[in-house]
């Protein structure tokens, strides 16, 4: 049984390539996702694909589906967009910044210059952190990290998990540079910070999860759910990150990841490989329904953007996961 005391029973199955996967199915909760079908449908998507997916259920840390633990677990990549909720949980319970403060939008960030050009709309009305964080807006956020110290920018990455090692060696790093463009550029998660897909996740289901975060379970495993670590957030913050996550789906740069009938908050990433080519890394990551979280995931791709490539592969996965639940009014 699960911690919610739902019987729990494992299939294994052979895939291509001699790789093994092993599926635990569960009676109750977050049985939504059909696991059984939902493996079946990510071994479909990713087929051809150079990337990872992991689909879990944030209040417990079991992984409903899987795909390509290597770079999962164990590879490192600028997490690009999604980093913007660290400097933003960052800015709000260091009081750098309040709900209701604006910003207006100048296209292109003062400390970063053209290159970095914000990609959404242009705007009449100036961006509270909400906003700003529903369109991805680089101009916010590089004004943002001016506010924001290089240790406490640190500090808020440590706390969301971002390089935390951990027992399985985990990769990833946090350097951030008390330069104003180095600073801005790790606030927009593109220098100084790389992470796991796995990590990133952690991070996301810190949001769902009320600050809670659980060890991984991956599928086959008879553990119990373990506390990882606590993510020391207000409630104001939580809902306010939340509310930009959720605007982000259904009005902003995320919404090719809406599901119709389900709330879904997330956010898009598209990164710099670190190799110092041109190409670019595509990440989303989020969880729903918003509201009341019951699934989280992340999905990345070598090669693409968020918005194009990877956002629509969570959509089709959550779609998947709440096949069997009847649309919300």
């Amino acid at each position: 049984m699960d911690m919610r005391r739902n019987p729990v029973t494992f299939r294994r199955f052979h895939g291509k390539r001699g790789l093994t996967i092993i599926l635990a199915l569960f009676a109750g909760g977050a049985d939504l996702c059909v696991a059984e079908n939902l493996q079946t449908l990510v071994n479909r998507l990713f087929q051809g694909k150079v990337g990872a997916a992991i689909v879990s259920d944030p209040h417990t840390g079991r992984i409903l589906a899987l795909w390509n633990p290597e770079i999962a677990f164990k590879q490192a990549y600028t997490p690009g967009s999604t980093a913007k909720l660290v400097a933003s949980a960052a800015a709000l319970e260091e009081y750098r910044i309040s709900p209701s403060e604006t910003i207006m939008c100048r296209r292109v960030p003062r400390l970063l210059g053209e290159p970095f050009h914000c990609s959404h709309p242009p705007v009449a009305q100036p961006y509270d952190l909400a906003t700003a964080l529903a369109n991805s807006c680089n101009y916010f956020f590089s004004e943002l990290s001016t506010r924001l110290s290089s240790p406490t920018l640190a500090h808020w990455y440590a706390a969301f998990g971002f390089a935390a090692g951990g027992e399985d060696g985990s990769p990833g790093e946090v350097q951030i540079s008390d330069k104003p463009r180095e600073k801005a550029l790790a606030t927009l998660g593109e220098q100084g910070v790389t992470a796991t897909p796995a990590q990133v996740l952690s991070a996301y289901s810190a949001i769902a999860s009320g600050g809670r975060v659980y060890h991984l379970i991956l599928p086959g495993q008879r553990k119990a759910p373990s506390l990882e670590r606590e993510v020391p957030l207000r409630k104001s913050t939580l809902d306010i990150l939340t509310t930009g996550l959720r605007a982000c789906v259904e009005e902003g740069s995320c919404h090719a990841a809406a599901v119709p009938g389900v709330s879904v908050a997330g956010k898009t990433g598209t990164a710099p490989a670190l190799d110092g080519s041109r190409v670019t890394h595509a990440w989303f990551v989020g969880f729903a329904p918003a509201d009341a979280p019951e699934v989280a995931l992340v999905v990345f791709l070598k090669r693409g953007t968020g918005g194009n490539d990877a956002a629509p592969l969570a959509a089709k996965i959550l779609k998947q996961c709440f096949a069997l639940r009847k649309p919300t009014p």
